[in-house]
């Protein structure tokens, strides 16, 4: 199976459209993420995860290394995420406060980009994930 989606370029960074699971509507909601091969787990904001119905606030705590720093951030699974036509269940994901510059409400790391073969098509600004 196979899905192709938009890169989205803003600021520095790469960009995708990723639904994730919202609890309280039984739909997915979609939002911006980013497209970070440096991340080894998709982290996603902890409001988005509070709006979507999931408590950030339960779960293991983990020690994670940022760019800036170390912190220590809440691993929790989410129900399913949809990047384009995919569609994968029980997703672990960290949730974290993401700063209001990072225009950013999540990373998406290797945790998921590893279950993907993942073409970057730069000169068509297209993200191609196979499996």
């Amino acid at each position: 199976m196979k899905t192709v989606m938009p890169m989205i370029y803003f600021t520095n960074l790469i960009m995708i459209n990723m639904g994730i699971w919202n609890k309280n509507e039984n739909k997915f909601a979609n939002m911006f993420i980013t497209f970070d091969t440096g991340a080894s787990v998709t982290t996603i904001s902890n409001e988005i995860l509070e709006k979507l119905g999931y408590d950030s606030t339960s779960g293991i705590t983990k020690r994670i290394t940022t760019a800036s720093s170390v912190n220590y951030v809440k691993s929790i699974n989410i129900d399913k995420i949809m990047i384009g036509d995919l569609e994968i269940d029980n997703i672990e994901v960290f949730a974290h406060v993401f700063p209001s510059e990072s225009f950013s409400f999540g990373v998406l790391g290797l945790n998921v980009l590893s279950m993907f073969d993942v073409n970057l098509i730069f000169s068509r600004k297209l993200i191609e994930f196979s499996h």
